[in-house]
């Protein structure tokens, strides 16, 4: 069954299982050794050329973890990288959003050149993804990033639940994706899904460009290559 567009919950009231699991990330943020940015670590160049080729200098990463590729602790993330994040990206403003972190739990309200979001949207509950991706894309000028994991993750929660609550195919999810950015036309997509396959991670990536002459999106496919950091 696919993902279903229909804004049941907001934010002033999400539904029961994302209060449950975000008290849970809270939880696990207090040790200060989960999610601390990592997975952004492969999406550097990428992220990179699609900002220049946008022309972006204000950023907004929405789920950003505890982001240390934007703090001084950079260099302990990746090797591949002699400053902050920010810097090596030539951005003029960037802004975490991390709501199991209190130094990052309030979303800024106000449009950014860029948002992106890494290793996030496979943790939102089905019933609230309407919502979330919402904040995206109203959030988003020029330039949205995401990138979807497809199978289940290491981590779990206390009770043994997978950390991965929202597990669909490529094609489910850019559906979704799709209809929501008919109300975008202007803004440009670009959608990068992890699936396991034959006991190794393959990425690929997909474009949506916005509307074309028949005032339907314009979808096309590409294979992506990960950097490792």
């Amino acid at each position: 069954m696919g993902i279903e567009y229909r804004i049941l919950f907001s934010r002033e009231n999400p539904s029961p299982q994302y209060v449950k699991l975000l008290n849970e990330y809270k939880k696990m943020h207090e040790g200060g050794k989960v999610f601390d940015g990592r997975s952004l670590r492969k999406w550097i160049d990428i992220i990179d050329d699609l900002l220049q080729k946008h022309h972006c200098k204000t950023l907004l990463d929405y789920g950003a973890g505890q982001g240390k590729l934007y703090t001084n602790d950079f260099c302990y993330l990746s090797d591949k990288l002699k400053c902050k994040i920010q810097d090596h990206w030539g951005l003029d403003e960037v802004q975490l959003y991390e709501p199991a972190i209190k130094e990052f739990e309030v979303l800024p309200d106000k449009k950014f050149d860029a948002v992106i979001c890494t290793d996030v949207l496979e943790h939102i509950p089905k019933a609230d993804l309407g919502w979330v991706i919402e904040e995206m894309f109203a959030r988003a000028d020029k330039l949205l990033f995401l990138n979807i994991a497809t199978y289940p993750a290491l981590k779990t929660f206390v009770d043994g639940t997978n950390v991965h609550v929202s597990l669909f195919p490529v094609k489910d999810w850019l559906i979704f994706i799709e209809k929501i950015h008919n109300r975008y036309p202007a803004l440009t997509v670009e959608v990068y899904f992890d699936e396991y396959k034959d006991f190794e991670v393959l990425t690929s990536g997909y474009k949506l460009e916005g509307r074309d002459a028949r005032n339907k999106n314009t979808l096309s496919s590409k294979t992506a290559t990960a950097q490792s950091a």
